[in-house]
C-alpha cells in the first residue's frame, strides 16, 4: 500500500456563507466543507441573519416524515477512529407530534429517503438497520427529552451510562444522575450540543452538552453512554444530524456548526 502524510479525512462547515434561502435539489446539495445535504421532499434552507457565527436554519417540507439531513462520510472505525459533534437547536415547538431530531454515526442512511437510525414512541425505542450511535429526541415519546442510543442488527447495542449502570432498552435518558444533572428536558430554541467517538476497535462514547440556565451558554459536555460491545471495523458510517417531521407540518432545526473526521483506508487499491 502506498501511504502519504494526509491521514485523516476531515469535515468542518461552520455555516457562514450568509447566502439567501434557497430550496434543496431533490438529490440533496453540496453544503462545503465535506458536507452534504439530503432529504425526503425539499423544504428550505437559509443562513440565520439575527445571530452571530454562522447558523443554517433547515426547515422541511410539510408532509409528515418529511425529513432533511446533514451528512459526511463515509468512515471506518478500523481505518483509525472517528469523531463529529454539532451544535444545534430545534426553532419552533417541541410538543407532542411535532418533530424528531438525531444526531451521531449512522451505517445506514439512504442518499434518496434517509430515515431515523432509531426513533422513540411512547416508551418504546426502535432501533433501525445498521449500526449506529448518538443522541436521540422524538416528539412521539411521552418523555420529551434526549437519549443517547446505540443500536446494531436492529437492536439495542449494550452499553454503559456515565455511572456503570447498564443502559435500559429505551437507550439512556439525559436526566438526572443517569445523564445530565437537572435534566434534558427538550427546550424549543435553545441550542444542545453532541459529541460522538467511535475508536479504531468499534466502542464508542457519546458526550451531551446542555444549557444551564446560567452566565454560561452550555455546560461541558459530559460522557453520558459509552458503548461495551464493539460496531463492526469494516462497517461504513456516515456522521448524520437530520430532522424529522412528526405531523403534517414543517419543522426546523437550527444548525451553529457540524464538525468531524475519520482515518483513511491506506489499503484501498
Amino acid at each position: 500500500m502506498a501511504i502519504g502524510t494526509f491521514g485523516r479525512v476531515k469535515f468542518e462547515n461552520d455555516f457562514t456563507a450568509g447566502i439567501d434561502s434557497q430550496v434543496p435539489a431533490a438529490t440533496g446539495e453540496w453544503l462545503g466543507g465535506g458536507v452534504g445535504l439530503v432529504g425526503v421532499n425539499e423544504g428550505v434552507l437559509i443562513f440565520t441573519a439575527d445571530e452571530s457565527g454562522g447558523v443554517l436554519d433547515i426547515t422541511t417540507d410539510t408532509g409528515d416524515d418529511d425529513n432533511q439531513a446533514l451528512l459526511a462520510g463515509t468512515f471506518t472505525p478500523g481505518d483509525g477512529g472517528m469523531w463529529m459533534e454539532a451544535r444545534f437547536k430545534i426553532t419552533d415547538s417541541v410538543g407532542a407530534t411535532r418533530a424528531a431530531v438525531w444526531c451521531g454515526f449512522a451505517e445506514t442512511l439512504s442518499v434518496t429517503t434517509p430515515v431515523m437510525p432509531s426513533e422513540r414512541a411512547t416508551a418504546t425505542t426502535t432501533y433501525n438497520a445498521g449500526g449506529h450511535l448518538g443522541v436521540m429526541f422524538d416528539s412521539d415519546s411521552t418523555l420529551l427529552e434526549f437519549f443517547a442510543v446505540a443500536g446494531d442488527g436492529s437492536a439495542r447495542l449494550a452499553g454503559n451510562d456515565k455511572n456503570g449502570a447498564v443502559s435500559g432498552a429505551g437507550g439512556v435518558q439525559l436526566t438526572g444522575a443517569a445523564g445530565i444533572p437537572g435534566g434534558t428536558i427538550a427546550t424549543a430554541d435553545r441550542y444542545y450540543i453532541v459529541r460522538v467517538e467511535i475508536d479504531p476497535n468499534g466502542l464508542g462514547r457519546v458526550y451531551f452538552g446542555d444549557y444551564d440556565g446560567g452566565a454560561s451558554l452550555t455546560k461541558k459536555l459530559e460522557m453520558v453512554l459509552v458503548t461495551t460491545v464493539a460496531l463492526g471495523l469494516a462497517d461504513e458510517f456516515h456522521a448524520v444530524l437530520m430532522i424529522e417531521n412528526r405531523s403534517a407540518a414543517n419543522e426546523r432545526l437550527e444548525v451553529d456548526y457540524f464538525i468531524g473526521e475519520g482515518g483513511r483506508d491506506w489499503a484501498a487499491n
